[in-house]
């Protein structure tokens, strides 16, 4: 069994068609079963992800809404009381904190960009992830600067904008 985090930036494509939509679909929905981890932080993150859609595409407001609220049910089908939930969800805890102002003194000068505080949380909520699980794990991030940073922490990182189907 594989086991993914996604991050905001690729989760959205499971909701909003763009580059990189297809891999994410594909993976999402494989018969083969694996498991699906994202940050409490992707909930607001989302949610703002779609509005900015919206504004900058003119979408229409129940186009913007639909999207949204299928996001909403599938984080509520991530409830841990499921048998089986949609999302093995990361909450965003002192310890994810602390973990994050870690990585942002590691990664102050990295380069193309330095690791931004939300995309350290991410990473945190990745690494956390990637302890949770024996299953082969890959990072999943549409962000060309976050994605340059994940493989010095150890975690295998997938780009789905560039990435075949499975």
């Amino acid at each position: 069994m594989s086991s993914y985090f996604f991050d905001t930036s690729a989760l959205i494509k499971r909701y909003h068609r763009e580059p990189g939509s297809e891999w994410v679909m594909a993976t999402c929905n494989s018969r083969i079963r694996s498991r699906f981890f994202i940050s409490h932080v992707a909930y607001v993150e989302s949610v703002a992800a779609f509005r900015r859609l919206g504004r900058i595409n003119g979408y229409h407001h129940s186009f913007v809404e639909t999207m949204i609220q299928s996001f909403r049910r599938d984080f509520a089908l991530s409830d841990p009381a499921r048998p089986k939930p949609r999302h093995v969800i990361i909450p965003v805890s002192s310890g994810i904190l602390d973990l994050a102002a870690s990585l942002c003194d590691t990664y102050w000068q990295a380069r193309p960009a330095p690791l931004r505080s939300l995309d350290a949380i991410q990473l945190a909520c990745g690494i956390t992830a990637s302890r949770l699980t024996t299953d082969t794990f890959q990072f999943v991030t549409s962000d060309i600067r976050l994605g340059s940073i994940v493989p010095a922490e150890g975690l295998a990182t997938v780009n789905p904008m560039f990435t075949s189907p499975p």
